[in-house]
C-alpha cells in the first residue's frame, strides 16, 4: 500500500496566534494610555495642591483644651520677603469650626512662632493652623 504525502494547507493555528499577539499589542497600548493618563492627572494635581502656598509651611505645635477654650501653639516658615496670613482654628468631632483666628506674620522675618487662645461655645476636640498664603502688602 503505497501512502502518499500532499502538501498540507499551513496550520491553523498561525493565523489565531497572530490574532492574539495583535490583541494583546492592543491591550499593551491601551494599559499605557490608561498609566499615563493617571500619572498626567496625578502630576496636575499635586500642582495645584502646592501652588497655594509655595515656600511657606505651618506647623501645629500643640494644643490644650480645657472646657471651652483653646490654647494652640503653633510656628510658621516662610519667604522673609513674603508677609503670610495663617488660619488657626478649632472644631468638634465632627470638624465644625467653633472658632478661628486669623494670624499675619510680617514680610521681614523668616517665620513665627506663637500661642493663642481660641475661646469655643462648647467644648473642642482639636486645633490647628492652615489655609496660610502670602498676601498683598
Amino acid at each position: 500500500m503505497p501512502t502518499s504525502v500532499t502538501d498540507a494547507a499551513p496550520p491553523a493555528e498561525e493565523p489565531a496566534d497572530r490574532t492574539k499577539t495583535v490583541r494583546g499589542r492592543i491591550g499593551l497600548v491601551v494599559i499605557g494610555v490608561v498609566v499615563a493618563l493617571a500619572a498626567g492627572g496625578f502630576g496636575i494635581i499635586a500642582g495645584f495642591a502646592g501652588a497655594s502656598s509655595p515656600g511657606i509651611a505651618s506647623q501645629t505645635v500643640a494644643y490644650d483644651i480645657t472646657g471651652n477654650s483653646v490654647k494652640i501653639s503653633y510656628s510658621v516658615a516662610k519667604p522673609e520677603g513674603d508677609p503670610v496670613r495663617c488660619t488657626l482654628d478649632a472644631f468638634d468631632t465632627d470638624f465644625n469650626i467653633l472658632a478661628e483666628k486669623t494670624i499675619v506674620v510680617p514680610a521681614g522675618k523668616s517665620g513665627a512662632t506663637g500661642t493663642e487662645t481660641l475661646t469655643t461655645p462648647r467644648e473642642a476636640t482639636g486645633a490647628r493652623i492652615h489655609e496660610c498664603a502670602k498676601t498683598a502688602g
